[in-house]
């Protein structure tokens, strides 16, 4: 199997990742990782744990009182699987079952919601050939393919 898309394969979803994907999306993921745990005002981690009632102070204290240690956390663990998962893929073959499938596709958004964060997103629709752009593209047609491997019909 060469790089490309996600593919239902073995009874679960694989694909290969290149050496400098499997950087890049630990990098990514690091990055997630560290704005999550060391800054919590953060644009990412505001992109990331969004005020949920911006016109209700007491609603909104209320709702990350509930929710947002669990949701960083789950974000947190998200990252980080991805990192995991790509470290252990022998010859980056990475071999996902549906569960790990849903993990990934919600890391990969996270990705992709800090990235377009860091860089901008106005930026990245007017030219898409720059490299944070190129990456953006290919970490959304990536997840893409993860969604199609996942619901072939």
């Amino acid at each position: 199997m060469s790089p490309g898309e996600f593919r239902q394969r073995n009874g679960g979803i694989e694909r290969r990742f290149t050496g400098a994907e499997r950087r890049m999306i630990g990098r990514l993921a690091d990055g997630v990782v560290t704005a999550l745990a060391d800054d919590p005002d953060s644009a990412v981690t505001r992109r990331l744990l969004p005020n949920a009632y911006p016109d209700d102070a007491e609603a909104s204290k209320e709702f990350a009182d509930a929710v947002r240690d669990r949701l960083a956390e789950a974000k947190t663990e998200g990252a980080q699987r991805l990192t995991d998962d790509l470290q252990a893929a022998p010859n980056g073959l990475l071999h996902l079952d549906e569960q790990g499938a849903v993990v990934w596709l919600k890391a990969l958004g996270d990705l992709r919601l800090a990235l377009a964060e860091r860089i901008g997103l106005d930026e990245v629709m007017r030219d898409v050939r720059t490299p944070q752009g190129l990456i953006y593209a290919w970490l959304t047609w990536l997840q893409g393919s993860l969604v199609e491997a996942l619901d072939p019909d």
